[in-house]
C-alpha cells in the first residue's frame, strides 16, 4: 500500500512539473481592449473571447490588457501588446504610425457593421428644443474626452459643417472623463444642458433602469434604417481587430479563423455583447472625418518620432536646461562673489553701528518712560524741601528785623535751609542721571547698591502707598554690567509691582519682597509683590512687544528689560508665589571684585 502512495505521489509530481514546463514554454500573446467602461466590467466582456483562444491555440498564452485610450495608445507605441481592439480612428492612427494590418470587423448586437457608431447629443427633456447647431454655442455642454471616437469626434465633425467650431466657439464645453453614464446623472442634476454620447449608450442605460426615456431628448435625430437607436449624426464603421506588425501572419491567420469560427449564440460573443467577426469593412467614412478634424498629420515622420521617442527628448532637454541653468548660475555667482565680500565687511560695521544706535535708542526711550512716570511722585517731594527753605529765610528775616539778633539760632536756620536745599538738588540729580543719553558702560558693582539706588527713588511713593518693604536674604553679590541699564530694570521691575498692588482691591497692606542669593555662580534678585497677580495669558505674552495689561502702557518694559538682562548672559522670568507676582533676574557673579 505505502509502494503505491509513493507510485502516486511520484506521477502526481511529474505531471505538475511537465504542466509547469509546458506553461513556461507557451509564447505570451496580449490582446488590447480600448475601453469606456470599469475595469472588472471590461474583464467580464472580453475573458470569454481570451478563454476561447487559448482553448483552441494551446501553445500560445493569451492574456487580457483593457486600457483607455491614453494607455493602450502607449502600449501600442512601445509594441507590449500584440493585437489591439479599437474604434476606426484609432485603428488608421494605428496603421499609419506603427505599421498595424487590419484584420477583422467586429459585427455589433444593432445595426450593420459598416454603420454601426455615431454621436448621441442629448438635453434634458423640459429644455428649449434645438433646432439649430448654433443654439448650443451658450449651453453647458459635456463630453467624455477629446479623443472619444463617438463620444465627441463624431459630433465635432458635424458640427464643423455646421459651422460651429467647438474649439473656439463652445466656451462651456468641459470633459469630464468616464464612466460615460455620469453625463446623463449631470443632465438630470442640472450640472449640464448638453451631453454628448455614443449611439446606444442612453437606450442601453434606460433598459438597465437608470433612467427614463422621458427624461431625455436627442437633439436633431437622424432616421437610420441600420440602427435602432437615435443618432445625431452620420453613422461610422463599428470597431476593428488588427495585429501589430511584429505580429508572425501565421499566428494572425489562426487567430482569424477562429473568431470568424465564432457564433452568435456561443459564450464569447453574448458575453462579449457581439454577433461575431466578419472581413474587413470600407473605412474611407472614417478617413474623412479625420481629415476634416485635421487628424491626418500623424503620420508625419517627425511627428512618429516624436511620439516614441518624446519621453526620451524631454529628459535629454531638461538635462541640457539644467546643465545650462548650472553652468550660468556660477558664472553668477563667481561674478558676485567678489563684490559680495568686499561689501560684507562695511554692511557688518554699519549693520552693528545701527543696531547699536539702536538699541542705545531703544533704552533710552523706555527710561523717558519710566523717569515721567516717577515725575509726578517726586514733584510732591521737590515741595517739601522748597517749602522747608522757605521757611526758614522768612525766619531769618523776621529774626534780622527784631532787636538783639539770635546769631545761634540765625545760624541753625541758615544751615537747616542749606541741608533741603542739598536735598532737592540730590532729588533732582537722581532723576536727571537716571533719564539721561547713556552709552554703555560696564564696571564692577554690588547689585545690592543699585537695588537701594532704585528704591531711592520710589521713596516718597513707597512712604505715600505705606509700602512695607522686606529683605528675606542680602548676600552681597558683586556684578560686572552697565549699573545704569540694570537700575533700569529693578525700577521697571519695582514700578510694575506698584502698579499691581495699587490694582489690587483686596491687599490691605502693600509689601515688597525682595532676595538677593547667589546660585551655580549666578546673582539672582527676586522681587515679590502682594498686588492683583497675573493671569496665565499675562504671563504668556510678558514678553512680547504691545501687549499688555495697562490702559495707557505701551508693552515694551518687559521687552526691553528681557534684552538688558541676556545682553549681559543673564536670564528673566517669573514664577509661582502665594499672592501677587514673583519676578527675578539672574547676572553672572564677578569674582573677586570689591564694590567700587
Amino acid at each position: 500500500m505505502l509502494r503505491i502512495c509513493w507510485m502516486l505521489i511520484t506521477l502526481l509530481l511529474a505531471s505538475t512539473s511537465a504542466l509547469a514546463e509546458t506553461t513556461r514554454l507557451r509564447q505570451f500573446i496580449r490582446i488590447g481592449v480600448l475601453s469606456f467602461e470599469e475595469s472588472s466590467k471590461s474583464l467580464s466582456r472580453w475573458q470569454p473571447t481570451i478563454d476561447y483562444l487559448n482553448q483552441r491555440l494551446p501553445q500560445y498564452q493569451f492574456t487580457l490588457v483593457s486600457g483607455d485610450i491614453k494607455s493602450i495608445d502607449q502600449l501600442v507605441a512601445s509594441g507590449t501588446i500584440d493585437f489591439v481592439i479599437t474604434n476606426g480612428v484609432r485603428l488608421i492612427i494605428y496603421q499609419n504610425n506603427y505599421h498595424a494590418v487590419r484584420m477583422l470587423s467586429l459585427r455589433p448586437l444593432e445595426g450593420d457593421p459598416q454603420f454601426a457608431i455615431g454621436s448621441a447629443v442629448i438635453t434634458r427633456s423640459e429644455q428649449p428644443p434645438v433646432s439649430d447647431w448654433q443654439q448650443i454655442r451658450s449651453l453647458r455642454v459635456v463630453a467624455t474626452m477629446p479623443q472619444a471616437f463617438g463620444g465627441f469626434q463624431v459630433a465635432q465633425r458635424e458640427w464643423l459643417k455646421a459651422g460651429l467650431d467647438a474649439q473656439y466657439q463652445l466656451q462651456n464645453l468641459r470633459f469630464v472623463g468616464l464612466p460615460q453614464e455620469a453625463l446623463l446623472t449631470m443632465l438630470v442634476k442640472n450640472a449640464a444642458d448638453v451631453a454628448i454620447l455614443p449611439t446606444c449608450v442612453l437606450e442601453r442605460a434606460v433598459k438597465a433602469g437608470q433612467f427614463s426615456l422621458s427624461q431625455f431628448s436627442v437633439v436633431l435625430p437622424r432616421p437610420s434604417s441600420h440602427l435602432p437607436c437615435l443618432s445625431s449624426t452620420e453613422l461610422y464603421p463599428y470597431w476593428s481587430l488588427s495585429r501589430m506588425a511584429h505580429v508572425e501572419e501565421g499566428l494572425a491567420r489562426e487567430v482569424a479563423q477562429l473568431l470568424l469560427e465564432l457564433r452568435p449564440s456561443d459564450l464569447p460573443a453574448t458575453q462579449g455583447e457581439y454577433l461575431g467577426w466578419t472581413i474587413p469593412i470600407n473605412d474611407n467614412q472614417v478617413v474623412g472625418l479625420m481629415r476634416d478634424l485635421d487628424m491626418l498629420g500623424e503620420n508625419n515622420p517627425l511627428q512618429i518620432l516624436w511620439q516614441k521617442y518624446r519621453g526620451w527628448l524631454l529628459i535629454s532637454v531638461g538635462g541640457l536646461l539644467l546643465l545650462l541653468g548650472y553652468h550660468m548660475r556660477v558664472n553668477y555667482l563667481v561674478r558676485i562673489r567678489t563684490r559680495q565680500l568686499q561689501q560684507a565687511m562695511t554692511q557688518n560695521q554699519q549693520a552693528a553701528e545701527a543696531l547699536q544706535q539702536q538699541q542705545e535708542q531703544f533704552y533710552s526711550a523706555q527710561r523717558v518712560l519710566l523717569s515721567g512716570e516717577l515725575a509726578a511722585g517726586l514733584a510732591h517731594e521737590l515741595n517739601q524741601p522748597l517749602m522747608a527753605i522757605n521757611s526758614y529765610v522768612v525766619g531769618c528775616r523776621m529774626r534780622l528785623q527784631q532787636p538783639g539778633v539770635n546769631i545761634v539760632a540765625l545760624d541753625h536756620a541758615l544751615e537747616s535751609a542749606l541741608q533741603q536745599t542739598a536735598n532737592a538738588r540730590d532729588v533732582i540729580k537722581r532723576i536727571r542721571d537716571f533719564s539721561h543719553k547713556h552709552t554703555e558702560k560696564r564696571s564692577h558693582f554690588l547689585l545690592n547698591t543699585i537695588l537701594e539706588n532704585a528704591l531711592r527713588l520710589f521713596s516718597h511713593e513707597l512712604k505715600r502707598q505705606h509700602i512695607q518693604l522686606v529683605f528675606t536674604d542680602r548676600t552681597p553679590l558683586p556684578v560686572h554690567a552697565d549699573e545704569v541699564l540694570i537700575q533700569q530694570v529693578i525700577v521697571n521691575l519695582i514700578s510694575n509691582a506698584l502698579d499691581a498692588i495699587n490694582a489690587s482691591s483686596h491687599a490691605t497692606s502693600g509689601r515688597l519682597t525682595f532676595s538677593l542669593s547667589q546660585k551655580a555662580e549666578q546673582a539672582i534678585l527676586l522681587i515679590t509683590d502682594n498686588g492683583i497677580g497675573m493671569s496665565d495669558q499675562q504671563r504668556e505674552y510678558l514678553f512680547v512687544p504691545f501687549c499688555t495689561s495697562k490702559p495707557e502702557g505701551l508693552g515694551l518694559g518687559m521687552i526691553i528689560s528681557q534684552r538688558i538682562i541676556a545682553a549681559h548672559g543673564g536670564e528673566i522670568w517669573t514664577q509661582p508665589s502665594d499672592s501677587g507676582v514673583c519676578i527675578g533676574f539672574s547676572l553672572p557673579l564677578s569674582q573677586g571684585i570689591q564694590d567700587e
